[in-house]
């Protein structure tokens, strides 16, 4: 009965676990990984650990560190270096406790620390930790979890090694305190690094998206001024025509008729940016074979930057054509879905897929052989999703894969609208 109430007066504390560990951390969408997650935080939480045990500590390590590996999606360099980081803090809180505060407590002032710690550090992570969408690399993980392992050796010397057993005198016992404390200053030092080196790679990401953009930006353009030249020109080639000897007319107008900024679309929508992405990737579909529906319901100018809708339009479509290119030409097949009214720009592009996908904003990882070198596509998007503050989904059911995405328009234009 006793053990019953402590688990539930300790509730709050590996509530406030369970939070920290969504804030970390990508978790599956399966409900039983909700339930691995909530029981490993529990363990953590109420586990008691004294000197010289040698049963709770090492097999709550454990299990804690598979039910993160098992339950979040996250690669398993930050899974594991997080999660050591993460239960070593809380051992080391645990450790405080239960050998130097219950000598002063009671068991209401214990449960009570209990709840208070944890609530400390859901708000240190909350504040100023790393975001679930940090992804350092797995070479800048390998030498965080290096950097562990020196309070982590303390932690297991204070609990493990024979001499430390007993806590002996009063002057080991300020050691190992002193110590213990200088180990959860160490995780939360390291819990901050993290922090400050995604909020880094961050800002070099979106610097080099931003120059992305703007070379695509202006690419694109280019080439769209080259079809609007061509039909400009259209007139000259008229009159060029009527001047030629009547042997060389059918060969110049032959040559005129291959040039696909006769033939090519330029009037998709009311968005110039948009129908320039539209006129170059639709002459791409053609090559490749991909049939193309289009539904467009933007009847002017999108209040956007440029640069951003030519991204927007443009990786969704390359994203969903090179997923074409995996398929039989029977089976390439897009459509493109795209709406602008009451303030918001909606967007769905949906091809043909082979693998299932949970719904979601957590993106797929590339499936290029070169990873490094590729991805920024969808990340490029999700930046600017995220500026506009929209939102990004996507979606497979191993028949139809979608990417959807809305963004509402800047905050500016619409009080200028108001007025």
């Amino acid at each position: 009965m006793t053990h019953m109430l402590f688990l539930f007066l300790e509730l709050p504390a590996f509530l406030f676990h369970y939070l920290i560990i969504r804030r970390l951390f990508h978790i599956k969408k399966a409900l039983f990984a909700h339930f691995v997650l909530l029981f490993v935080s529990s363990l953590i939480v109420v586990m008691v650990i004294f000197v010289g045990d040698w049963d709770n500590l090492p097999a709550t390590f454990l299990l804690y560190l598979a039910g993160i590996q098992y339950a979040c999606t996250d690669s398993r360099a930050k899974k594991f270096t997080l999660a050591l980081m993460l239960s070593s803090t809380v051992f080391a809180g645990n450790i405080f406790m239960d050998n130097i505060l219950e000598n002063y407590g009671n068991f209401w002032m214990m449960v009570l620390f209990r709840t208070l710690f944890s609530a400390l550090l859901y708000l240190l992570v909350q504040f100023w930790g790393p975001e679930k969408d940090t992804e350092l690399g797995d070479s800048l993980w390998h030498l965080l979890l290096l950097l562990t392992l020196a309070p982590i050796g303390t932690i297991l010397s204070i609990v493990l090694i024979p001499p430390m057993r007993a806590w002996g005198p009063p002057w080991l016992s300020h050691l190992c305190t002193a110590l213990l404390l200088l180990a959860l200053l160490s995780f939360i030092g390291l819990l901050w690094a993290i922090a400050v080196l995604s909020r880094q790679r961050k800002l070099e990401q979106q610097s080099l998206y931003a120059e992305m953009n703007r070379q695509y930006y202006e690419s694109m353009k280019q080439q769209h001024f080259e079809v609007r030249r061509l039909k400009h020109d259209l007139s000259n080639h008229l009159h060029t025509i009527l001047l030629l000897p009547p042997e060389e007319k059918e060969n110049y107008i032959a040559h005129l008729l291959e040039s696909p900024g006769l033939t090519q679309r330029t009037d998709y929508c009311g968005d110039q940016t948009v129908n320039a992405v539209l006129s170059v990737k639709e002459q791409l579909m053609q090559q490749q074979n991909i049939s193309l529906r289009l539904k467009l319901d933007i009847p002017e100018e999108l209040p956007f930057e440029k640069a951003d809708i030519c991204v927007l339009f443009a990786n969704a479509l390359d994203n969903a054509i090179e997923s074409c290119l995996a398929f039989p030409p029977e089976k390439r097949r897009i459509e493109i879905a795209a709406r602008h009214r009451k303030g918001m720009l909606a967007l769905s592009v949906k091809n043909p897929a082979s693998l299932a996908l949970e719904a979601g904003n957590h993106l797929p990882f590339t499936t290029k052989s070169d990873a490094k070198s590729h991805g920024f596509g969808l990340r490029s998007m999700e930046e600017i999703v995220k500026h506009y503050q929209g939102s990004l989904e996507v979606n497979s059911d191993r028949q139809v894969f979608e990417l959807f995405l809305y963004l509402p328009e800047p905050v500016k234009r619409l009080k200028e609208e108001k007025f």
